[in-house]
């Protein structure tokens, strides 16, 4: 087994053990009496995120980023019934015209979730933020299944 492979995999129990002791779908707070759990296993996930990122990107397993905005999500509901969103029909900007990109639906990760639900099962980034902004344009990083795992928006609006 490769070092790259061993993290991957680490990573992947380290997300499974903070969705245990998250108190939401989330991840965003901690279950009550498992506060030290929780804050453990967020700094694993993020140590292990950070060493993966020191491997090239050029692979076929890698992660892969995508430009383009969002034609529509799909939701549905987590097996305690938290509503969580499950996927996203991507339509890729091929630099040809708006309209007539390279569409694609994404699987959608623990890690983006906020972008679509909220806190209290509100409104996430996605819907709070594109009505403001001059650009829809969204950078998406994709993981080796088409599970999106991380999103930020293009044009930087906040300065």
């Amino acid at each position: 087994m490769k070092r790259e492979q061993f993290l991957r995999n680490r990573l992947e129990m380290a997300s499974h053990n903070l969705m245990c002791y998250s108190a939401n779908y989330s991840m965003t707070e901690p279950k009550e009496g498992f506060e030290a759990e929780y804050k453990e296993a967020s700094e694993e996930v993020e140590m292990l995120q950070a060493w993966l990122k020191e491997f090239r990107a050029d692979r076929i397993d890698a992660m892969r980023e995508f430009i383009g905005h969002i034609n529509g999500t799909q939701y549905g509901k987590t097996w305690d019934g938290e509503p969580c969103a499950t996927e996203i029909e991507f339509e890729v900007d091929t630099g040809d015209w708006y309209t007539r990109g390279d569409v694609r639906l994404f699987h959608l990760g623990v890690e983006v979730q906020g972008w679509f639900i909220g806190e209290h099962n509100a409104c996430g980034k996605y819907d709070i933020e594109k009505d403001r902004r001059d650009s829809r344009l969204l950078k998406i990083t994709v993981d080796s299944i088409n599970c999106v795992r991380y999103i930020e928006w293009v044009v930087n609006e906040e300065q």
